[in-house]
């Protein structure tokens, strides 16, 4: 029960802690947007847990993984917004770029808080298992915390030395983790034929070991990966960043005909 809930929190609570981070070292995330965006997040996620029995009976009896994986689409998409918009450098109110940060924030807490809801709710009532579960807890919590201030001053840190992009880079290659992750889904209900790992890392680094778990949520580590994996992962990643270099080619050399 301790090692299980402590994996809990390092597989849907700490992708929570570091879309926080990095949103807050992009956008300077105040309290107030933070807070809206997690009670939001917890709301979802209870009208979720409440609405799962009836969300699995559509398409098929798909709905849950279907909504899942739209979810995490969604968040992508929206991590491909905030980087046009640093690449048009457009004056766009703050206000608007921060509600698009609690959307992203609200929308993964009511993906992961839904684990939660089930996990705790299946065992809170087992008193021989409730200690073990509240350590598990503040163990769980304790990584997670430690790991996001870390990764907010090296964040920080990234910045100062490399510029804004940074920051959205390290954004990207955490949303493109999680949304190749979520392929699983699909293959879960026959949308993507399952295929045999193109390789096999487990030796090197396990998907069940500490550190698998934390190259996970950062940036989508899989010591198994399928093809269709792999092929979504380079091209949500290759795709964007050629678009902008294509980008500031065609400004430098508009800036050299003028000249």
């Amino acid at each position: 029960m301790l090692i299980n809930t402590v994996i809990l929190f390092l597989r849907d609570a700490l992708p929570v802690f570091v879309l926080l981070v990095y949103l807050h070292a992009l956008l300077k995330l105040n309290q107030f947007w933070a807070s809206l965006s997690l009670i939001a997040g917890v709301i979802l996620s209870l009208l979720y847990v409440s609405q799962i029995q009836l969300v699995a009976t559509y398409f098929q009896g798909n709905g849950v993984e279907l909504l899942r994986w739209l979810v995490q689409c969604i968040i992508y998409l929206l991590t491909l917004f905030l980087g046009y918009k640093l690449l048009r450098k457009e004056t766009t109110p703050p206000r608007y770029l921060l509600s698009i940060a609690a959307i992203m924030i609200s929308l993964t807490v009511a993906a992961k808080g839904g684990n939660f809801m089930l996990y705790f709710a299946g065992y809170w009532q087992q008193n021989h298992m409730l200690q073990a579960m509240l350590l598990g807890t503040l163990l769980g919590i304790g990584i997670c915390v430690s790991i996001a201030i870390l990764l907010y001053f090296s964040s920080l840190w990234l910045r100062q030395r490399c510029g804004l992009w940074i920051t959205w880079f390290l954004l990207l290659l955490h949303t493109t983790g999680q949304l190749t992750n979520a392929l699983s889904l699909l293959v879960q209900i026959d949308l993507i034929s399952s295929s045999s790992p193109t390789w096999n890392s487990h030796k090197l680094i396990s998907n069940q070991s500490e550190t698998g778990y934390l190259f996970n949520v950062l940036f989508g580590y899989q010591a198994t990966p399928s093809l269709a994996q792999i092929i979504v992962y380079l091209t949500a990643i290759l795709l964007p960043l050629i678009i902008i270099y294509w980008y500031y080619q065609r400004q430098s050399s508009q800036s050299g005909n003028a000249l």
